[in-house]
């Protein structure tokens, strides 16, 4: 645990390591970005710019102050009057100083020498404005203000000239400082580019080091799949050697327990026998699940299509609850829609199990009422994966079971709506291992499964699974019935979820079914027939009227053993249907009761039911 912890420490280190390097880097590259357009040529083309015009405008107010002073001195009567030429030499002057002054050359200038050259400079610009009120005697003829104006001059030429060397030598030492500057900051990006790629180097490092744990991860990872592999293989291999093993004494016991039950003449006898039987093929069907969830686990888990009877199928996996469903007092109905082909292309053992795991959750949720199970087609177009070549064609069929039980809680709910792919002990906990196993195959089957649940109302699942068919496999009406003609029947029946599926094999049927829940005939309605079901609403007015239908050689079919009709010579002449109820073995008896000499050419085509698409 500790030698973990150390690793997780040293693995997050590791991590800030690359993040600082990664910030620094970037830190890094922005700060070299900055310098270097600091440094750029257009800085240094400003810079050259400044020095070469605070030279060139210091030496041209020295140029200009002599040439000012050359034309005062060299004024004579034949130049008057003026007319604003000494204004205008003057003008040159003070232009000059002005540059001087103003902008960044002014800015400039103000940091020479502590001050000195600004200082010189304002010097000579009052001096210059002092000249002007001369200039203007001057102007205007008066000539006796030359000299003093020339000497004037003259004397402004010292501090000119001392001005020039401020300049020079303030010029000298900024183009100095531009140069260190320069000299400085390319030091400092030495730097930065040293430290740049010294952590490009580290970061590399950790790069390649980080890579190759990856790989090394990877490896142990390939490892560590292949050693699973071969764990779900043996797994796989040792629970299909274990249901090698296992069925053989499980059917020796249901032999026994078949013989016992065909031997003994006890009732009780009879009860253990049942029991036994049941309850192996109920481990029968345990070690079959395990044996096919260590094939998914393992990946060898091989879908084998056949062609086979629909219809039989489903019916043959109701009976299979036969036991369950007497014992508990549970009433079952199948209905599978005549739109479908008679014979399909599917893995019938994995649909066997699919239904056999719903109706398994279905009875264990239910403690009164009834379980349907529906087979019908489905609106859902199948992948294009799916799709066969020859004569046969996909299409989707909805299997639909449905219950009048306490619903699911909601935990196992959630478990449904979530499912996991693994097949670890947690999920079989929650789930249970028929829906875990449902579930698996429905995936494998590229199918989906989805389900709604109301708290003491019931469950209903519905799975969509693709299935084959040859384009000339078309579904025909059952051969009994083919040319019946249209009949009325009345349904007794309190739960109406079971009547419900009722009517739609009567539907099947050519027979338009009639409800009633209280058990109260119209008798002023013509009926061809009288199916008695679960009705605690009976009374002995409703059983005359029964009785009378009977005399007038009614036809009563009843399916429920504990029907609160008492008269025997009524019971012992109704037709009785055992649990479950088959479409089969509803046309069987509508064939008995209405033999083929009645039949009448007229079909009419059946309704459906509605899928949950």
């Amino acid at each position: 645990m500790r030698s973990l912890q150390l690793r997780t420490w040293a693995t997050r280190f590791q991590q800030w390591i690359i993040y600082g390097l990664i910030a620094l880097i970037i830190t890094i590259a922005i700060a070299v970005f900055g310098i270097i357009s600091y440094t750029n040529d257009g800085s240094k083309a400003n810079s050259k710019r400044i020095f070469e015009s605070i030279l060139w405008n210091s030496l041209q107010l020295q140029l200009q102050t002599y040439r000012f002073l050359n034309y005062l001195i060299e004024l004579d009567d034949s130049d008057f009057p003026l007319k604003g030429n000494a204004f205008f030499e003057y003008d040159l002057l003070m232009s000059r100083v002005d540059l001087l002054r103003a902008g960044t050359i002014g800015s400039l200038i103000r940091s020479f020498s502590g001050g000195r050259t600004i200082r010189a400079l304002n010097i000579i610009n009052g001096e210059l404005e002092l000249i002007s009120l001369n200039l203007a005697k001057i102007e205007s003829g008066d000539v006796s203000y030359l000299p003093d104006l020339i000497d004037r001059i003259e004397k402004l030429n010292k501090q000119i000239n001392e001005f020039v060397i401020l300049v020079n030598q303030g010029s000298n030492n900024y183009i100095a400082q531009q140069h260190d500057d320069l000299q400085t900051n390319l030091d400092r990006i030495q730097l930065l580019t040293m430290l740049f790629l010294t952590s490009l180097l580290f970061l590399f490092f950790f790069i390649i080091k980080g890579l190759a744990k990856t790989q090394a991860i990877a490896g142990r990872n390939r490892l560590l799949d292949a050693k699973i592999l071969t764990i779900n293989e043996e797994k796989s291999d040792m629970i299909s050697f274990i249901n090698q093993e296992v069925k053989a004494p499980i059917n020796a016991i249901l032999s026994v327990a078949k013989a016992l039950t065909k031997e003994s003449q006890s009732h009780l006898s009879n009860e253990l026998s049942n029991n036994i039987e049941e309850s192996a093929q109920q481990l029968l069907s345990t070690v079959d699940m395990f044996a096919d969830l260590a094939l998914i686990d393992a990946k060898k888990l091989t879908l084998i299509t056949t062609t086979g009877n629909l219809k039989d199928m489903i019916e043959d996996c109701l009976h299979t609850l036969e036991p369950q469903l007497t014992r508990k007092g549970l009433q079952a109905i199948s209905y599978i829609d005549p739109s479908l082909p008679k014979e399909i292309n599917i893995d019938f053992p994995r649909l066997r199990e699919i239904i056999s795991a719903l109706l398994q959750n279905a009875v264990a949720h239910t403690l009164s009422g009834s379980i349907s199970l529906q087979v019908r087609p489905s609106s859902l177009t199948p992948s294009q994966k799916m799709n066969p070549t020859g004569n046969k064609q996909t299409r989707v069929l909805q299997i639909a079971i449905r219950d009048t039980g306490i619903g699911m809680d909601s935990h196992l709910q959630q478990s449904l709506r979530t499912p996991s792919k693994k097949q670890d002990i947690t999920v079989l906990n929650e789930m249970g291992l028929p829906l875990t196993l449902c579930h698996q195959l429905v995936n494998e089957m590229e199918g989906e499964i989805h389900f709604s649940c109301v708290p003491q109302k019931g469950c209903e699942f519905w799975v969509n699974l693709p299935f084959h068919m040859s384009v000339l496999n078309q579904s025909h009406p059952p051969a009994a019935v083919k040319n019946m003609a249209t009949r009325q029947a009345l349904i007794v029946e309190s739960d109406t979820h079971l009547a419900k599926i009722l009517s739609l094999q009567l539907d099947a049927l050519n027979i338009d079914a009639t409800l009633s829940e209280d058990g109260n005939p119209n008798e002023e309605k013509h009926y061809d027939l009288i199916i008695l079901g679960t009705s605690n609403l009976v009374d002995n007015e409703t059983e005359q009227s029964f009785l009378r239908y009977y005399e007038k050689s009614m036809p009563f079919i009843c399916y429920n053993k504990s029907t609160h009709i008492t008269n025997k010579t009524f019971l012992s002449g109704a037709t009785f249907l055992s649990t479950p109820l088959t479409q089969s073995q509803l046309e069987k008896s509508i064939s008995h009761l209405f033999p083929p000499a009645n039949k009448i050419s007229s079909t009419r085509p059946n309704d459906g039911a509605k899928n949950h698409d």
